[in-house]
């Protein structure tokens, strides 16, 4: 693709993120300083095959996002296609698809789209699903301080958040990483419950993070239903799931860190904050 779609411009940064390089760093070096003490108490053995990363602003839920990334530097593992598994906030695209860029763009620099696996897998094309959308954007700016270049990225924008969406692209997900010998790691992207009080929301997490913990994908879809659970992400989730599980149905999940956005901004009403792990033979 020619012009100027082959660079996707940064849509958020001076938002979601600084629109500074040095800025972004300085925030992110400032959540791993106060983290340090919780993420050192605990390590991780096996290959680290993905997780759950909130999608906020760098600002309320970096204290979350870094113990993913930092884990995941820390294993020594430096993955070839870091694929971003994100919901759809505006509604434009398709209700699955991957984004048609060459490259995308942070205030850090460019970071190349694995148009390979892309193509590999078979979804649609869709540069308009990404319009207005943060989700998968504002992971780059950490994958680009952790882990600085030789990585790819791959987005896949789910509009639709049914099991059997996710299950079907955990599939295609496999089947092209494996076939094309992709090292892959897998992020769902992900906010947890919107706009509640802190004694309403956790609850209600809970109900949704059991069936996580559980390794019950479907029960996912079925928990956030039937409760009636804001979590903007759960699609992604089970898809990272379902990968999972195709990969070894012995994998394990581990709980990194909770938060919400009143411990930034005090308010009677938070969005919550979750990190997650997901390893082989740990």
């Amino acid at each position: 693709m020619g012009g100027c779609l082959d660079i996707r411009k940064p849509g958020v940064a001076g938002l979601f993120y600084p629109a500074v390089e040095k800025e972004i760093r300085r925030m992110i070096s400032g959540a791993l300083k106060k983290e340090a003490e919780a993420m050192d108490a605990r390590s991780f053995n096996g290959e680290i095959l993905g997780g759950v990363v909130p999608h906020a602003g760098m600002v309320y839920c970096a204290r979350q996002a870094v113990h993913f990334f930092e884990h995941v530097r820390r294993s020594g593992q430096r993955p070839g296609t870091v694929v971003i598994l994100h919901p759809n906030h505006s509604g434009y695209g398709p209700a699955l698809s991957t984004d048609g860029h060459d490259f995308w763009e942070t205030p850090m620099g460019k970071v190349p789209v694995d148009q390979g696996l892309a193509s590999a897998m078979g979804l649609p094309v869709s540069p308009e699903a990404q319009i207005q959308e943060h989700s998968a954007e504002v992971m780059l700016p950490y994958l680009q301080h952790f882990f600085k270049e030789g990585f790819e990225i791959l987005s896949v924008n789910l509009l639709i958040q049914q099991y059997e969406n996710a299950r079907d692209l955990a599939g295609e997900l496999h089947a092209a990483s494996k076939e094309f010998n992709r090292d892959v790691l897998v992020i769902a992207s992900s906010d947890f419950s919107h706009f509640l009080s802190v004694d309403q929301s956790r609850p209600l997490d809970d109900m949704v993070l059991g069936k996580i913990l559980e390794k019950d994908a479907e029960g996912v879809h079925q928990a956030v239903e039937k409760y009636q659970v804001s979590v903007c992400g759960y699609g992604p989730i089970m898809a990272l799931m379902e990968y999972c599980r195709l990969r070894d149905p012995e994998y394990h999940v581990h709980l990194l860190r909770r938060g919400h956005s009143g411990e930034v901004s005090p308010s009677s009403k938070v969005v919550n904050y979750i990190s997650m792990l997901c390893t082989l033979n740990d």
